[in-house]
């Protein structure tokens, strides 16, 4: 899907506000454009105008489009593990139920203590390959399935883009651009998608300087931005593998809460050590299982995900 960008950048907080404002329940986060005033009806009994003067015909003036909106492939999702809100029940939307579940009870506690970025969320893992992206989709499509609530997924890996190739479209501009000055508007980067309440912001063109601009304030802003604007809303930001990169050490800063996804038999407790003091500015990290494999008989679903890291506490780095 191409998009052209247009220009504008990020503006001011109460720009941003203002733009995310303006969506409906239907399309998430994405803009939506106000339906044209009705034109004004003579009074009865009031004089008529005369006939006009003769003006040059004009071309008909082309509609503005549409935005664009992103179809989702729930059998090709279903088929890769993924469940939206039009797939059938199994084990795996069971499993993500209670993860869920646990997000939400989290992100209402902290809003009602009043911090400000409760429903700003991260999910991240120790390595590449150990399913962040997965558990990442799976918690935005479940949270979309709850009543009278918007999600946003933020995709913020911008070396691999891996929303952009679950969910098939290609990236033009996103989040990178937005932090950039003279980017695109707000507006022209979030894609609503046909998931009712779920829309997309894509991770934007690479940058040398990621990790800078996600720790700057005008990240900090933007996020804000979307708290603000969406009190009851889910802000998910699927990040890159902690000990690959130092870009989810600057994004722990903004967030509430983050998922640490973990590989069952392959990831060392050193590496889950190690992941979690460099993130350990995130004042609640929840651990998530993934990839485990179940005996016959075994509990198929339940502690997946529950608060292990406290604000400030240090680990000892185990390296056997």
């Amino acid at each position: 899907m191409q998009r052209s960008a247009s220009a504008g950048g990020l503006g001011s907080s109460s720009s941003v506000e203002r733009a995310i404002a303006k969506s409906g329940r239907t399309g998430g986060f994405a803009s939506a454009r106000p339906p044209p005033e009705p034109a004004l009806q003579p009074e009865p009994g009031a004089p008529q105008p005369g006939p006009a003067s003769p003006q040059p015909e004009l071309a008909p003036a082309r509609p503005e489009p549409a935005a664009p909106r992103l179809e989702i492939d729930s059998a090709r999702l279903a088929r890769a593990g993924i469940f939206t809100p039009d797939s059938t029940l199994n084990r795996t939307t069971e499993e993500f139920r209670l993860i869920k579940r646990a997000v939400l009870e989290r992100a209402a506690k902290a809003r009602a203590d009043g911090v400000a970025n409760a429903h700003l969320v991260m999910v991240t893992s120790t390595r590449e390959g150990e399913g962040k992206t997965f558990v990442s989709l799976n918690l935005a499509f479940g949270l979309a399935a709850e009543q009278d609530r918007a999600v946003l997924l933020i995709d913020a890996d911008p070396a691999k883009s891996s929303i952009a190739r679950y969910l098939r479209f290609e990236v033009d501009y996103g989040l990178t651009d937005l932090l950039r000055e003279g980017g695109p508007n707000l507006a022209d980067a979030i894609i609503p998608t046909s998931i009712r309440g779920l829309s997309i912001l894509p991770s934007g063109q690479p940058d040398h300087l990621e990790a800078e601009l996600f720790a700057s304030d005008r990240m900090g802003a933007l996020l804000q931005a979307f708290c603000r604007a969406s009190p009851d809303s889910i802000v998910i930001l699927d990040a890159p593998p902690v000990l690959a990169t130092s870009e989810p050490s600057s994004l722990a800063r903004h967030v509430d809460q983050t998922v640490l996804v973990i590989e069952a038999d392959r990831t060392s407790r050193a590496a889950i050590t190690e992941a979690l003091n460099l993130i350990a500015i995130c004042p609640h990290i929840g651990l998530v299982l993934n990839k485990a494999r179940f005996r016959f008989g075994a509990v198929r679903f339940g502690a997946y995900y529950k608060p292990y890291y406290r604000r400030g506490k240090r680990y000892p780095v185990d390296r056997s």
